[in-house]
């Protein structure tokens, strides 16, 4: 083989590899990705809590629009109830005005003479402002005695007879369920939700009050509306033992035992509505643990 002939077949085979070795390069560029470029994170999930805590926040900020004196959400974990609630501190508005407000019987209260704060939202409807007996049973609503710095929490809601809540849903209707020691495990976990915090509850005590007892003095241990245990406004006496007295009257009354403990040092959310065909004389009352409070 002449050199020219040598020389061209050399120059033929050297481009054969060059060009071989570029579409190799080419086409490994096309299927793998360099190791400097990296996928871009996934958006995290939102965090069901943070949504949860939003939800509830829209729902106190829509609410305290409507009216000055709510005060917060309470529901059970089970859905027993879901209900918000207000507080009159006195029978005259933060403007020094009168409220208007209602007796049982649907009267326009005119002179306040008698009445406290506990009086202006028994049979009012905190979202309307009127006379509301049948639909929402007035509003539940916070002792106008009680600061939320409070040992105890006292809360009233109306229990409705058979004849107009037939699906036993309203206000604190469906605590009588609770009366019953078979509703405890499923029904003993409360959360309040206010304006700035979260408190969540455990229940520790259902018991039955006689008010025509306590009248006669037979009970004079069982004063579970005390926004403070030793707080001297009913009786005129600063007794710095009734709250022991008070955790042991509770528990000889108790319909059962729940197994969680009560101590003077723990505060505690009291609910109270009517029992069954004892409207005014025999209650219900609830006593809670508060167990755990986080910012809102």
């Amino acid at each position: 083989m002449n050199k020219k002939k040598t020389l061209l077949l050399s120059l033929v085979v050297l481009l054969l590899l060059v060009g071989g070795f570029f579409g190799w390069q080419y086409l490994n560029r096309k299927n793998q990705q360099p190791d400097d470029i990296v996928d871009p994170a996934p958006d995290p999930e939102p965090d069901p809590v943070d949504e949860e805590k939003l939800r509830l926040k829209n729902i106190w900020n829509e609410n305290k629009a409507i009216n000055e004196d709510y005060v917060g959400e309470l529901f059970f974990d089970s859905g027993l109830i879901n209900v918000s609630f207000v507080q009159a501190k006195d029978v005259y508005n933060s403007k020094g005005e009168l409220y208007k407000f209602y007796t049982q019987n649907g009267n326009l209260v005119t002179n306040p003479a008698g009445y406290n704060g506990n009086d202006v939202y028994i049979w009012t409807y905190w979202k309307t402002g009127e006379y509301d007996y049948n639909d929402n049973g007035g509003s539940v609503f916070m002792d106008y005695l009680n600061e939320l710095t409070d040992e105890n929490i006292v809360i009233y809601g109306h229990h409705f007879s058979v004849w107009n809540d037939a699906s036993r849903t309203k206000a604190f209707t469906p605590l009588e369920r609770l009366l019953d020691e078979a509703e405890y495990e499923d029904n003993k976990y409360v959360t309040m939700v206010l304006g700035d915090e979260i408190r969540r509850y455990e229940l520790a005590c259902v018991f039955e009050f006689n008010a025509y007892d306590y009248d006669a003095g037979l009970c004079p241990d069982l004063e579970y509306w005390r926004t403070e245990y030793n707080y001297d406004f009913y009786t005129g006496v600063r007794d710095a033992d009734y709250h022991r007295r008070y955790l042991e009257a509770i528990r000889a009354k108790q319909l059962y035992y729940t197994g969680v403990d009560l101590s003077v040092n723990d505060k505690v959310l009291t609910l109270q509505t009517c029992i069954s065909g004892h409207t005014g004389e025999l209650f219900e009352i609830l006593v809670f643990k508060q167990i755990s409070v986080e910012p809102f």
